[in-house]
């Protein structure tokens, strides 16, 4: 017997991206506090201070794509409760009869 589980899996990472996503907005603005804090700082054109504005560059990029891949599944679970269908062929059913 086959059954669908696709749904079930959507709305469940859904449920846990919500709040995931409202965390990661607010690491990122933490980290975009602190780059601010060492682009303005008097030792920004150090090397270490360079560094640290580097490291928190890469901090942000993570954050971000995170953001995206949590937005991702927060825009799969909304397709699959309302039912429509999605521009990308996301969601879309195969036919393993055929």
């Amino acid at each position: 017997m086959i059954q669908a589980i696709g749904p079930v899996r959507r709305t469940a990472a859904f449920a846990s991206s919500a709040p995931a996503f409202a965390s990661l907005q607010a690491q990122l603005q933490r980290y975009e506090q602190q780059l601010s804090e060492c682009v303005n700082c008097a030792t920004a054109k150090t090397p270490k201070g360079k560094a640290n504005i580097d490291s928190i560059n890469a901090h942000i990029g993570q954050v971000k794509a995170n953001m995206a891949q949590a937005g991702a599944v927060q825009r799969a679970a909304a397709i699959e409760r309302t039912g429509a269908p999605a521009p990308d062929g996301l969601g879309a059913r195969i036919d393993v009869y055929a």
